[in-house]
């Protein structure tokens, strides 16, 4: 779906800002520095355990998720007898791009009405995105591109009572993004990547996305001294060019700018497979929304889910449709249908829950990794 980060298509003009942001220590001996790698990454381990058992006591995910309203992946499709029509805002997570696919598609084919909804799609923000609109009743519903921002806007000064209904995208997108140079540019590369292959490497990240980095050298026992970090824009030209050997990115975005420009042989390092796994695309409501109109939360869950669907179903349309209703980007058929490709991994669960259902294991785990590297602020953990 939709990257957090500006999106590369309304960024591809910025200069690179290639500043080294890691100051290096001086370890004499090589050995020494592997022994002390690995048993901060032994550290990290009971850390964390620690911080999980603390959230699962004091801010478990059942207090702001709930999987109750999602509709039945079997059920056959029924249309209502609207008398009245629920006029409804949603606060998309980014710009109107194909990212909003499933929501397209659950306007253009009917899905909404079917269920006598009529909805408006309100372009999303930065930062905590829609969700300060929700609970300031801007909008009745939010999508959070980045699942990690629910919990950590609820337990923030500023935050508010919401519930998390769904998520589209189960697994995150987030890749460090680089090329595989023993296959040819014209093929896919199957390479795998591991942690230790970025040592000696030099990697571009985001402003702000540090803790990636820490995640990864503390958690896999690689000294930060054995990476060059540099900060770096949202487009995968440093790579091109070889000033660096991998550079932060979504998989739904960079990889196919470098696609585009004839570069087939991309490898992602895909975080969500080594221990950062973020819920995307999440669906929140709040909790009086919840409580007082759960039928229309039911409903409109029920014309998203089948709007995701029909994505997965049906492409071609689904992307004819995309190119139509995507006002903010310049869109081709074949860009959506590309995006619609790569997002199809992250829509799987790996716990085999229906589409659109979540896992208070996940959440538990995503807050204690955010505790644990500083991306939010829960009292009773600190």
């Amino acid at each position: 779906m939709n990257s957090p980060l500006l999106p590369v298509w309304m960024l591809a003009g910025l200069t690179l800002l290639l500043t080294a942001c890691v100051a290096p220590v001086a370890i004499p001996a090589i050995e020494s520095e592997k022994g002390e790698a690995a048993a901060e990454a032994n550290d990290s381990d009971t850390e964390f355990q620690s911080i999980l058992a603390c959230v699962e006591e004091n801010f478990p995910a059942e207090n702001y998720f709930t999987n109750d309203l999602l509709p039945d992946p079997d059920a056959d499709w029924v249309p209502m007898d609207c008398e009245s029509m629920d006029h409804v805002k949603v606060g998309m997570s980014w710009i109107l791009n194909d990212g909003g696919a499933p929501w397209y598609n659950a306007v253009e084919l009917g899905f909404f009405s079917d269920l006598c909804l009529e909805v408006e799609l309100v372009r999303g923000l930065t930062g905590m995105g829609h969700l300060p609109t929700l609970v300031d009743g801007g909008v009745d519903f939010a999508v959070s591109a980045g699942g990690s921002i629910v919990p950590a806007f609820i337990t923030s000064p500023d935050g508010g009572d919401i519930v998390a209904v769904g998520s589209l995208i189960k697994h995150s997108p987030y890749i460090w993004l680089g090329l595989d140079p023993d296959t040819p540019t014209d093929q896919r590369s199957q390479k795998e990547i591991t942690p230790q292959d970025f040592i000696g490497k030099t990697v571009g990240i985001h402003a702000g996305e540090d803790y990636y980095f820490d995640f990864i050298t503390t958690k896999y026992g690689i000294s930060p001294d054995e990476v060059d970090l540099v900060e770096t824009g949202f487009t995968p030209d440093p790579v091109l060019a070889g000033e660096m050997d991998y550079t932060g990115a979504w998989l739904i975005n960079e990889t196919r700018l470098m696609e585009e420009q004839g570069y087939m042989n991309w490898v992602a390092f895909q975080f969500s497979e080594w221990g950062w796994d973020d819920y995307s695309e999440v669906i929140t409501v709040r909790r009086s929304t919840l409580e007082d109109s759960p039928d229309l939360v039911r409903r409109y869950l029920a014309a998203v889910i089948r709007g995701l669907s029909h994505v997965q179903q049906y492409p071609e349309e689904s992307a004819e449709i995309a190119v139509r209703y995507a006002i903010d980007a310049e869109l081709t058929k074949d860009q959506a249908v590309r995006r619609f490709q790569l997002q199809e991994t992250l829509i799987a669960d790996a716990d085999g829950l229906p589409i659109g259902h979540m896992s208070s294991g996940r959440w538990n785990e995503q807050v204690a990794s955010m505790l644990q590297y500083d991306q939010m602020d829960l009292p009773a953990c600190e």
